[in-house]
């Protein structure tokens, strides 16, 4: 049988997956000591206890709780509508749900501010808050509990609007009941003491203690954030998906949170637990997790305009090979046969015998400006056709064109180049087989050299290739403007990023250098794709 991972890519990405999930196991595994010594501290230890008075504490972290949970929801649900997952789904249900827990408790306590006793920093008991907040976390941890299970077993998921809004319609008639009727519902927790009634300067709070009622909601809603987050944790193994591993860590949290307002419950407002403090580490680790997915995300875009972008490059040069073909097949159709039709009629016309000795002379004319032309369309064929090559490399078609030139002139041309040259992009690689043609049409027509040397090395993240000949030579600076050639070339080193210097003495020859940075002249080739 054949191993699934007979790719060594794809095995590599194999390991690096299960040494990240084996990572997140052992984060998990770290959470749950730190926490559970915390938790024995805070009970065998009296001075750390699990109640403290801090007026207004509470409404800053109910606050942030708010915003945090609403916050993630709404990012839930995005992810929901883009990739159609049903965890985010249910995901968005849930914290939608935690969301309006959190601000129901929240106006709770604004609504209290001016209540009496307030002097000790504390605010009368109103029954229904601990009720809706309680009915609020077992109904987002049920959620959390469904949404990992249903994607794990690959249920499909309908009537998306239902999931989403009706847990958080439920919980607001859960609000109204239980503000109506709150007398009526059976207490989380004891109602608010006072010691020391007779004298009024010394009246201490003292904490409320849980009811049994209240003790197992908070065991249950404890026991299912624990199997939510052991749920994510296996969604996250088999997606790898980084937002579900720090979910799976908040959701720690947050069963921790429940266990310790099971027997430290903050019924009043101004008192904080530590099961407050809990849940806002939940909440942080919950942003920390947003943050990170986020910047997964960035750096995956990142790298798909990257890809994109090589893409593209491979696709211009498929279309400039494409199009560089066309036009070397329409030059030898079309004006080349033009051009060999042109001929033998002018042959024809000079071998009439009566055509006197002026008409020969122009026919003459005309023959050698075909040949000319003929020679032309056939240089402009060959370096279409060189270029047009995707197998050969940039070093070959300057060979072969040059070994072309001297084949069909009758010069010494010479190719020197130590080692491969680097591919360049197809406009970067086309106008330097120009200058290369312009630079031997140059050394034969005007210069009358009997050698002509083309030498190519990459020099400094440079690509240079110079152009010599032994001809007669020139004064550079005594060039008349308008000359065609020599401009032409300036113009297509400038188009490729390069530099093109002319070194030419009159009796000693020309030697034509051309510099291309590599940086930008590269281009993308499929092996650099990866897979």
């Amino acid at each position: 049988m054949r191993h699934a991972y007979h790719s060594p890519v794809l095995l590599s990405r194999h390991l690096f997956r299960v040494a990240r999930l084996d990572r997140l196991d052992a984060v998990l595994a770290a959470i749950v000591i730190v926490l559970a010594a915390l938790s024995a501290a805070v009970v065998f230890v009296p001075m750390l206890g699990g109640q403290h008075v801090e007026a207004g504490l509470d409404l800053v972290l109910d606050t942030f709780a708010t915003v945090v949970a609403l916050g993630v929801a709404v990012v839930a649900w995005v992810r929901y509508r883009e990739i159609g997952a049903p965890v985010a789904l249910f995901q968005a249900s849930a914290f939608l749900v935690l969301a309006i827990a959190s601000g129901a408790s929240l106006l709770f306590i604004v609504g209290r501010l001016d209540v009496a006793f307030s002097d000790f920093g504390l605010n009368m008991p109103r029954e229904a808050q601990p009720q809706i907040t309680t009915a609020g976390h077992l109904m987002a941890a049920a959620l959390l509990v469904c949404g990992a299970a249903v994607s794990l077993l690959g249920i499909r998921v309908r009537h998306h609007w239902l999931i989403l809004l009706g847990p958080a319609v439920a919980l607001l008639a859960i609000i109204q009941f239980a503000s109506a009727w709150s007398p009526y519902v059976p207490p989380l927790s004891s109602v608010f003491i006072l010691s020391n009634l007779p004298t009024w300067p010394n009246f201490q709070p003292v904490p409320p203690s849980p009811t049994s009622l209240g003790v197992w909601l908070h065991l249950v809603a404890g026991g299912l954030f624990v199997l939510a987050a052991e749920l994510t944790r296996r969604h996250h193994r088999r997606t790898g998906a980084m937002g579900d591993g720090f979910l799976s860590v908040g959701l720690v949290f947050a069963a921790f949170g429940e266990f310790h307002t099971a027997f430290y419950p903050s019924t009043y407002g101004g008192l904080v637990s530590s099961g407050d403090i809990l849940t806002v580490a939940f909440a942080v680790v919950l942003l920390i997790g947003i943050e990170a997915e986020v910047g997964a995300t960035r750096a995956q875009l990142g790298q798909a305009n990257e890809t994109l972008g090589r893409l593209k490059d491979v696709e211009v040069r498929q279309a400039a090979l494409e199009e560089r073909t066309r036009l070397s097949r329409e030059l030898h159709d079309g004006l080349a046969q033009d051009l060999w039709l042109a001929k033998l009629k002018i042959g024809r016309l000079s071998a009439i015998s009566d055509l006197g000795p002026e008409a020969r002379a122009v026919c003459d004319d005309l023959t050698g400006a075909i040949d000319a032309g003929l020679a032309d369309a056939r240089q402009a064929v060959m370096a279409l056709r060189l270029g047009s090559e995707p197998a050969l490399s940039l070093r070959e078609l300057m060979a072969n064109y040059v070994a072309d030139f001297a084949d069909r002139f009758g010069l010494r041309a010479e190719f020197e180049c130590e080692g491969e040259l680097p591919r360049l992009t197809p406009r970067a690689e086309a106008e330097l087989l120009r200058i290369v043609q312009e630079s031997l049409n140059n050394a034969i027509r005007h210069a009358d050299a009997t050698v002509v040397r083309v030498r190519a090395c990459v020099l400094d993240s440079h690509l240079e290739l110079v152009v010599g000949d032994n001809g007669c030579g020139f004064e550079p600076s005594a060039v008349r403007e308008g000359c065609f050639g020599l401009a032409s070339m300036q113009e297509r080193a400038l188009i490729i990023g390069g530099e093109l210097t002319i070194d030419s003495r009159p009796q000693d020859g020309t030697r034509i250098r051309v510099s291309v940075p590599l940086g930008t002249g590269r281009r993308a080739t499929v092996g650099e794709f990866g897979d």
